[in-house]
């Protein structure tokens, strides 16, 4: 009789697997929440998301612009993303930083690009100017174009033929602190180390698609700084290479060395890369005929530093933040370079090969390991 009656209860009262118990409750209690929320006694939780402003899509674009000049102003992208697409014989200028910019089926147009944290693309565009910073650059299906760039990875091109690669010169005065918020190092730079996906070698082993141009006023002859189209700006913008924020760097269009090999190693103070700033202006202006190859600013760890120079008397001063590389060649390269660190400015904080012959071992350790960091 027992077993009879609860086979009974059972058939009226079935229970609730706890998962659904536990969903019910939720509900309820949000339920319960939203009727206090409006009756005054509680707030509902809000989140930073809530708060922000609708982002209007035609703030970050410019799309069938046809013989205009326009200018994204310091402060008006604030690295969003921004489209530029089926523009022609125009001149476009984004004086800020942005998270991606992508460039479709464009055509005789000069494009300025302030620092990019991403990918800069290119797809379907023909005689154009491109001048960029970025941390990727790629191309495709592109004719003729010219990229002044400071690119932190390897320039790709597909399917681009007629391209020219030059070291982007360039300077205006909220550009540092750009470089900062897109993550980028102007002493990273790789324009001309450009790989192609589709070489058109003919067996040689050398691609057809694209030249290399290693004269540092590459940039300045662009013609971008004519009064009429940035002086009305109230922007102070200059291609010009002495004042250029980015160090001109000849990197692999130069394939015949002239002279010794220097490796110089400056180490940053509370990380900034002033002092080798300073170091390549000084450069520049008191021994011309050496010439800046290329340039890495990298985070070495005491111990891989002293690997590579086979000491630890640095270790104070690379714990203080990335260490900046500069490769110069010419004519006793390696004895002007030491001259110049024992000036006070650099004497506690450069280092300089003592031989040629070091100086390519200590270039390609820390070329090595910038590769391994990257990937």
């Amino acid at each position: 009789m027992g077993q009879v009656m609860a086979l009974v209860r059972s058939l009226f009262v079935t229970e609730l697997p706890r998962t659904e118990v536990a969903t019910i409750s939720a509900e309820a209690d949000m339920l319960k929440r939203r009727r206090l929320s409006s009756s005054g006694n509680i707030s509902l939780k809000t989140y930073s998301w809530s708060n922000r402003a609708p982002v209007n899509p035609g703030d970050y674009s410019y799309v069938d612009v046809e013989n205009k000049t326009l200018t994204k102003s310091p402060g008006t992208i604030n690295g969003h993303q921004f489209i530029i697409e089926r523009c022609r014989n125009s001149n476009i200028f984004l004086f800020d930083w942005t998270d991606s910019v992508t460039v479709l089926d464009c055509t005789g147009c000069a494009i300025f690009v302030g620092p990019c944290k991403g990918s800069i693309f290119l797809r379907h565009c023909v005689d154009c100017t491109i001048l960029v910073l970025s941390q990727q650059f790629r191309t495709r299906d592109c004719r003729r174009i010219a990229a002044y760039i400071c690119c932190a990875t390897q320039p790709i091109i597909e399917n681009t033929v007629g391209a020219k690669f030059a070291c982007l010169q360039v300077n205006y005065p909220e550009l540092e602190d750009q470089m900062k918020s897109a993550g980028l190092s102007a002493f990273n730079n790789n324009w001309s180390h450009v790989h192609d996906f589709t070489p058109n070698s003919e067996g040689l082993g050398t691609s057809h698609n694209y030249l290399l141009v290693g004269d540092n006023l590459a940039t300045a002859k662009v013609g971008l700084n004519e009064p009429e189209t940035i002086g009305e700006l109230d922007l102070a913008a200059n291609f010009d290479p002495t004042g250029s924020f980015i160090p001109h760097t000849v990197g692999l269009s130069q394939t015949k060395v002239f002279g010794e090999t220097s490796a110089v190693l400056i180490f940053t103070v509370n990380k900034s890369n002033n002092l080798a700033r300073s170091f390549v202006k000084t450069m520049q202006s008191e021994h011309p005929g050496l010439v800046l190859v290329s340039t890495k600013e990298i985070a070495v760890s005491p111990g891989d530093l002293q690997r590579i120079l086979r000491t630890n008397a640095f270790a104070v001063q690379c714990a203080q933040g990335p260490v900046v590389v500069l490769n110069y060649q010419g004519l006793n390269a390696v004895t002007v370079c030491k001259k110049l660190s024992t000036a006070a400015e650099f004497a506690t904080q450069t280092v300089v090969s003592d031989t040629e012959q070091s100086a390519h071992s200590t270039l390609d350790s820390l070329s090595d390991l910038a590769e391994m960091k990257m990937n």
